[in-house]
């Protein structure tokens, strides 16, 4: 018999030994697709994120990466892909895609209200998110792999600390205000925010190949296991471009 998320449960009043992937799945948020409470909490970290921009206070940019839900669909999506469930993990990419464009668009949105009402000006904590570096790369992939290694051993406080330094609400944001105020900082802040996406999945992945994450049955645990191989290597790719595109701009 077969639970939730396809994996065996109680039956016959026997109780089957959840594996690690079960366990991980069972930390796994429903983020398939853009309900209102998450469409709530992306606008809402949004407006915390640009005021925090504008007025240049720490504190709430923080808060507003508190608030933002982008970290759980790529959880979700990696956790998936681990099982077998490619579709699903479709979906929670889709989502995420979703939430970002969702973000953009409601920065620039109301950044372009604000101008008819008060002077804008490009402070110093909007500027600070159209600038890259490759250690940025680094430690999304390190904060990817913590995600992991935090629902595995239990500690999801930790995940908050996690979304905190993954920072991937701000730069969304700025790519949004950049659109209306700062065209020039507009392509950096995005690919600030791809940055730490990518950065995230690859770190994921490289917990889950490491730790052995994968369904219960062989067959399943095999396609699931070549899909991950798969995503790794492409996500590889993006990730030299992403390094490559760093480098090539602090030449220029």
């Amino acid at each position: 018999m077969e639970g939730k998320f396809g994996f065996p449960v109680e039956s016959s009043g026997q109780t089957v030994q959840k594996t690690l992937l079960e366990e991980l799945l069972e930390s796994t948020p429903e983020t398939d697709h853009l309900d209102p409470q998450l469409i709530f909490l992306t606008v809402l970290a949004g407006i915390v994120a640009l005021i925090g921009l504008f007025v240049n206070n720490v504190a709430i940019i923080i808060g507003a990466m508190v608030i933002s839900p982008m970290l759980a669909p790529i959880y979700a999506c990696t956790i998936f892909l681990a099982n077998g469930k490619f579709i699903r993990s479709l979906k929670n990419l889709g989502v995420l895609i979703g939430l970002l464009v969702l973000l953009i668009v409601t920065s620039a949105a109301i950044t372009w209200l604000l101008l008819f009402f008060v002077e804008l000006s490009v402070t110093p904590e909007i500027l600070a998110r159209t600038g890259r570096n490759e250690i940025y790369i680094v430690l999304a992939i390190v904060l990817g792999i913590t995600a992991i290694v935090a629902h595995k051993r239990g500690f999801i406080e930790s995940v908050t600390g996690i979304g905190i330094a993954a920072a991937l609400a701000p730069p969304a944001v700025v790519t949004g205000i950049s659109l209306v105020l700062y065209p020039l900082g507009m392509i950096r802040a995005l690919l600030l925010t791809f940055d730490n996406i990518f950065g995230l999945l690859t770190g994921m992945f490289i917990a889950i190949l490491v730790l052995g994450v994968g369904p219960r049955h062989e067959s399943r645990k095999k396609l699931a296991r070549k899909g991950v191989y798969i995503t790794v290597m492409m996500l590889a790719v993006v990730i030299v471009l992403l390094y490559l595109s760093i480098r090539f701009g602090n030449l220029a």
